[in-house]
């Protein structure tokens, strides 16, 4: 199945996105990394991501015993999800050496998750294409093609033009493609810390120090919107369920500038 979205199809407000990550902050409760955490990894990134309401049924599979997506409230068939597109410039180890060859791209999905018997919150990641197989949460597809490209474009000091190209595609035959085009604005700069869990093993936790600029480009056709063109379309045995056909898209965000700390139990 196909899911294509055009500045015509788009329906709602961009703040939803800030809503969705400011709440997303205050569920960590403003961790910090325990005394007893190690240093693993530090990276320089650049960051478009995308908010959805998707298939509430598509999702469930995806998610460890006992824990659940809280559902939209005016749409109890919708869980709110994001996708996010990830070029990592630099990658080091807690050494300050290169982890790899020291770049990397890959794709995310994550969702805000609640423990059904305790009532525990944390952000959980899901799924994924990422060139380096399960990754440490042991949710991603290996990538036959995570690709990236980034055009910026001006003029003194102009605001200037971005347009973004982004492909990554699963050996299981999933893939994701956006492209997207704007005039980028003044970002905003967050300092967040957050604790990460894998939605497969839930007791594994990352937490992320934080230092980002991201700047909210609206919905496609919406007021105040600053993307003069998008198009996002999901293939595949599992991304075609995810997005049917009756996802809603929220938001969409640009960090140009996204520096992380990693630390782990």
């Amino acid at each position: 199945m196909l899911c294509k979205y055009s500045t015509q199809k788009a329906r709602i407000g961009y703040m939803t996105l800030f809503v969705a990550l400011a709440l997303l902050s205050l569920s960590s409760n403003a961790a910090q990394p325990d005394t007893a955490d190690t240093f693993q990894e530090w990276s320089a990134e650049t960051r478009t991501s995308l908010s959805f309401q998707v298939n509430a049924e598509a999702v469930k599979p995806l998610l460890a015993d006992g824990w659940v997506v809280p559902v939209v409230a005016e749409n109890p068939d919708r869980v709110n999800l994001t996708v996010t597109f990830m070029d990592r410039h630099i990658v080091l180890d807690a050494d300050g050496d290169a982890i790899g060859s020291g770049t990397s791209r890959y794709m995310v999905m994550s969702v805000q998750g609640r423990n059904h018997s305790d009532g525990q919150t944390s952000i959980l990641i899901i799924n994924g294409i990422s060139p380096e197989g399960a990754g440490a949460y042991e949710v991603y597809q290996a990538a036959q093609e995570a690709s990236a490209q980034r055009l910026v474009s001006g003029n003194g000091e102009q605001v200037g033009q971005v347009e973004e190209t982004w492909q990554m595609t699963a050996e299981s035959g999933d893939s994701i493609r956006l492209h997207l085009q704007y005039q980028p604005a003044v970002p905003v700069l967050r300092e967040p810390t957050l604790v990460i869990r894998s939605a497969k093993n839930t007791g594994y936790t990352r937490t992320y120090r934080i230092e980002q600029a991201s700047d909210a480009l609206g919905v496609p056709g919406e007021p105040g919107s600053r993307l003069q063109h998008f198009e996002f379309t999901a293939r595949g045995p599992l991304f075609s369920a995810i997005f049917d056909g009756t996802e809603v898209l929220q938001g969409v965000t640009s960090t140009p500038w996204y520096h992380r700390e990693i630390y782990v139990p």
